[in-house]
């Protein structure tokens, strides 16, 4: 039993801090010794995922809090009894459940965190959490943040587009969406959900994105890189993103380096809310170019002095034809 704490010990450390090396070389060890193990971390993985509380375990003295537990409990005398489903259930997992429902009993009797919900409708909108971090909502988006900053640092993404500017700190800040996270200590970052799909976007520092699909290992990403999400399929699509624009929404700005011309309008489709048609031979040149606040008007001729094309316009509606 002592080892199995022990192994358990390492595992909360783990879910933790699963850049960890060393930690991550031991609990694939632990798991790979016996099918039980592998049950039971799948198990505790579960929960963790499906409860962000649970990271307080490490926190917590679990013996205390089993004894507080048992002493919570109706005493034995008594006629209640677990369902005989239930009790088997937590025979099988009698070596991790019963840290886990004493910590999680402990902490919401004595440390519940309050949350508070950031929505937007037509416009943008943004909010500063207590740690300094600033986070930037476009239309139609909202999230869930704490009212007072513990620890640990989480928020959760329920809809919409967002850039998060995250103050540095020793401890981590965590995006939870769905059963996807993203685990970061200071860097800026862009999120943004269609449908169930998850995009994200480094501009900033380093992350680390865990899908929560079929315990699919961490994804790190550094600037200038990104991913496309399914959780519905499980597929994780990572691509260079210098040229994604993906925070253009909030800063006005569009950056190209080395971009196709047929990248470039598609970035000044989303951010000036046009549509724009390729026709002809399309220029294989590429652009650098850099545009921060400039109207559509001027973006298209810069574009036409550079590319040997001509641009015709009607109201939301651009063709560009190739000479």
């Amino acid at each position: 039993m002592e080892q199995e704490q022990i192994n358990w010990l390492q595992l909360v450390k783990y879910l933790n801090n699963p850049q960890d090396p060393v930690l991550e070389q031991a609990i694939r060890q632990w798991i790979s010794a016996s099918p039980e193990h592998e049950a039971a971390f799948l198990q505790v993985q579960q929960l963790w995922q499906l409860s962000p509380d649970l990271k307080i375990l490490d926190q917590l003295d679990t013996q205390a809090a089993i004894i507080r537990l048992q002493e919570a409990l109706p005493p034995e005398e008594t006629d209640y009894q677990l369902p005989k489903r239930r009790y088997r259930w937590l025979s099988a997992a009698a070596i991790t459940i019963p840290v886990i429902a004493a910590a999680w009993w402990c902490y919401h009797t004595y440390s519940h965190t309050s949350y508070k919900e950031k929505a937007t409708l037509a416009a943008v909108d943004s909010l500063r959490l207590q740690d300094q971090s600033r986070i930037y909502l476009d239309k139609y988006s909202r999230l869930r943040y704490p009212e007072k900053m513990q620890q640990e640092r989480t928020v959760f993404m329920e809809q919409g587009t967002a850039f998060f500017s995250i103050a540095p700190d020793t401890h981590p800040f965590i995006v939870k969406i769905g059963q996807s996270s993203i685990t970061v200590l200071g860097t800026s970052f862009n999120i943004r959900m269609n449908g169930q799909r998850i995009g994200v976007t480094v501009k900033t520092g380093k992350i680390s994105f865990v899908s929560g699909h079929n315990n699919t290992p961490e994804t790190i990403l550094i600037a200038g890189e990104g991913i496309n999400y399914d959780p519905v399929t499980g597929t994780l699509e990572q691509f260079n993103a210098i040229n994604s624009n993906a925070d253009a929404w909030i800063t006005h700005e569009l950056v190209f380096i080395d971009a196709p011309l047929a990248e470039v309008c598609k970035k000044v489709e989303s951010l000036y809310q046009v549509q724009i048609s390729l026709q002809g031979k399309i220029p294989v040149k590429k652009l650098n170019a850099t545009f921060k606040n400039n109207k559509l008007e001027e973006v298209l001729e810069v574009l036409q002095a550079t590319y040997p094309i001509t641009v015709v316009q009607h109201n939301r509606e651009i063709i560009i034809t190739g000479k």
